[in-house]
């Protein structure tokens, strides 16, 4: 077994993304699990992704809010670089979706959502802007309590804007596609992008075409519509509005209205 910080002890790979690789692991001193993320060694070459890797160390270290996944420690020995996070059992509302629920009932998204602009609400007025909400950036624990994740392309309010495109294509708002300003209402964005694809199933723009026709989709098509219920496309079409000034201006605005579903 593969042991870091001295008291970190690396069990299974239970995840991996683009640049890095989620474990299983076990805290020897306390006995708990723990995930422990660790940047893949390909993209120790870009300083971009590195110093990204340790902003979302450091932002973790100061959001603590019972909906977003707590960081317990960071760890930078030898050639790696490692976030050590609270473990939640359970599953990504990706999984949860593919091997539970299927598309979700329209109360139910709505709840799930609830929590999440919870979560992003609290991250926004501590000047974090998350830049990746999706389904599978969004757990669902077993004790049924949702928890954001993966906070390593955020960015703070103040901070400049980023130089590449940072994002995940089928959730990206028009303003992070045209290379424009960004802020707390990209999140927005994709957050009513993330509630489509809950109660529907797919995203809303096909990922089978290509990421020109994709980013031109999101540039200039509305959502589809969902069949059945105006106020939930009406809440959708507000929170995906093609400019940021027209969506809702802040995560409670939009949670006071989501919550009308229930």
């Amino acid at each position: 077994m593969k042991i870091i910080g001295g008291n970190i002890e690396i069990a299974e790979k239970i995840n991996t993304g683009g640049t890095a690789n989620v474990y299983l692991g076990v805290d020897t001193w306390t006995g708990f699990p723990v995930a422990v993320k660790e940047l893949k060694s390909d993209f120790f070459k870009s300083e971009l992704v590195k110093r990204k890797f340790k902003a979302e160390a450091n932002k973790y270290l100061y959001l603590n809010h019972p909906n977003i996944v707590k960081l317990q420690n960071f760890i930078d020995e030898g050639d790696s670089q490692y976030l050590v996070m609270e473990y939640i059992d359970g599953f990504n509302l990706n999984e949860c979706q593919n091997k539970v629920t299927g598309p979700m009932p329209v109360s139910m998204a709505a709840i799930l959502m609830s929590e999440t602009l919870k979560a992003l609400s609290y991250a926004h007025d501590n000047g974090v802007i998350h830049l990746d909400v999706k389904p599978s950036n969004i757990m669902l624990s077993h004790q049924e309590e949702i928890k954001v994740v993966d906070f390593g392309i955020s960015k703070d309010s103040d901070e400049e804007q980023p130089e590449v495109l940072l994002g995940t294509p089928s959730y990206m708002s028009p303003e992070q596609i045209k290379g424009e300003q960004i802020d707390h209402r990209t999140d927005i964005y994709s957050a009513g992008a993330t509630l489509f694809e809950l109660i529907t199933g797919r995203p809303p723009f096909s990922e089978s075409c290509d990421r020109e026709e994709l980013f031109e989709n999101i540039k200039s098509k509305d959502f589809p519509e969902i069949s059945g219920n105006d106020m939930l496309n009406q809440i959708i079409k507000k929170a995906t509005a093609k400019k940021k000034e027209n969506r809702y201006q802040n995560c409670e605005e939009f949670n006071q209205d989501l919550i009308r579903l229930l």
